[in-house]
């Protein structure tokens, strides 16, 4: 339950935050997201959490909060602002997967042994999170893109393209990240679980920033 509660103050933090950089900063405050949420979208990759007795990895608050920026892109600026953001992705990905390993093969000092051997073994011996984690970035990203400018075109109704589109793209993201950083390790049975949880509360959250979306269209238009 604990986890629950925890989640929810992420996810009210997070949005809250969202919301506060489109109003004080535009377009500019949506990047400044973006670049944050990517960074801690790597960190968050390499703890996992339990939910009713389920493994389930963290970030699907992060994840999720970047396509809800894409939605927020498109419906601002159209489809060909999803060049300049999946460059940002890639430099924000490059640079934290850098800064995080070359801290992890520094050189130890003597002091808070166990917390440095424990930091360098996260973040060397764990590069398949953070290389499942871009390509499901990517490439949801670049479909959520194609779909909600397509929706939009045909209805210009936020609620119904956003839900629509992160209904659709979140299943994929979770495939693809899962099944990339997990299969082989883990059994068929806490994959599946894995996937299904995880999808569902990432699509409560993607419906939840509808709101940001609604706002946006407020501030920067």
């Amino acid at each position: 339950m604990i986890n629950i509660i925890l989640i929810i103050l992420e996810l009210i933090v997070s949005f809250i935050s969202l919301i506060y950089l489109i109003k004080k900063y535009k377009i500019e405050g949506i990047y400044i997201f973006i670049i944050i949420m990517t960074i801690i979208s790597y960190i968050y990759t390499k703890k996992n959490i339990s939910i009713l007795e389920i493994n389930i990895p963290l970030g699907f608050i992060s994840t999720t909060s970047l396509i809800i920026c894409g939605n927020i892109l498109t419906q601002l600026k159209g489809k060909e602002e999803i060049k300049k953001y999946l460059f940002i992705i890639t430099i924000s990905s490059i640079i934290g997967i850098i800064i995080m390993y070359l801290s992890s093969t520094m050189q130890n000092s003597n002091y808070n042994i166990l917390s440095n051997e424990s930091f360098n073994h996260i973040f060397i011996s764990d590069l398949r999170t953070s290389i499942s984690l871009y390509i499901s970035l990517i490439v949801t990203i670049i479909i959520s893109n194609k779909i909600y400018y397509n929706l939009k075109k045909i209805q210009n109704n936020i609620s119904v393209s956003n839900i629509i589109t992160i209904t659709i793209v979140e299943l994929l993201e979770c495939l693809i990240y899962i099944l990339i950083s997990y299969l082989y390790e883990w059994s068929a049975i806490e994959i599946v679980l894995c996937i299904v949880f995880r999808y569902l509360i990432k699509c409560i959250i993607g419906i939840i920033g509808t709101l940001p979306i609604y706002i946006s269209t407020k501030y920067c238009e």
